[in-house]
């Protein structure tokens, strides 16, 4: 009922990270894929707070040169709030060309992601909307139609320095300014 109510109320895409202003003038040469779902496609159950609730597998192409480093932001922009909601901040994710499943809430704000070849690379978590460092899957209002849910990758020119804690969206985004090589964005779609 309160999702019927709500229908016609939602963030919008211009708040988004990858449409801030100071990234304007930063290239869509990013090609991001999953192995989970297709671009606009449904996200499977799993992926959401009703399933697993762990990140999907994610991968990113023409890295441009120079990249040192990649920031994964994942928002909502159909939340009925006046800011998409963020699900999720990954960064400083170094010399790596997927991310493998498995960021989960609860996990600690710097982790290993044991990558399909064994190796391991260091990843560090910023806040949520909810101000805990980690993901969380979709869990959108049953009966407020679907959610779009912006999987946004930034390829950077260097690591960001130490936050003195788990930075928010808006610290990201100010960290980020001025280093972003190239930008891409994988959308996948989720109702309850």
């Amino acid at each position: 009922m309160i999702g019927k109510l709500l229908q016609h109320i939602r963030a919008g895409t211009k708040r988004l990270a990858i449409n801030n202003g100071c990234l304007n003038n930063v290239p869509d040469s990013l090609t991001i894929s999953s192995m989970a779902f297709q671009e606009n496609g449904w996200l499977p159950e799993k992926y959401t707070q009703f399933g697993e609730n762990i990140s999907p597998p994610l991968e990113w192409h023409n890295l441009p040169v120079g990249a040192k480093s990649i920031v994964v932001i994942i928002e909502d922009s159909d939340v009925p709030l006046p800011m998409p909601f963020v699900h999720g901040i990954a960064y400083n994710i170094a010399d790596v060309t997927k991310h493998s499943a498995g960021l989960q809430e609860g996990d600690i704000p710097t982790m290993p992601v044991t990558m399909e070849n064994g190796s391991q690379h260091g990843l560090s978590v910023g806040r949520n909307t909810l101000g805990k460092p980690a993901y969380i899957g979709p869990g959108p209002i049953a009966g407020h139609g679907p959610h779009h849910y912006y999987f946004q990758v930034f390829a950077l020119d260097k690591l960001l320095p130490r936050f003195p804690g788990p930075p928010k969206h808006k610290e990201m985004i100010k960290a980020m300014t001025g280093h972003v090589l190239a930008k891409g964005c994988l959308v996948g779609v989720y109702e309850k």
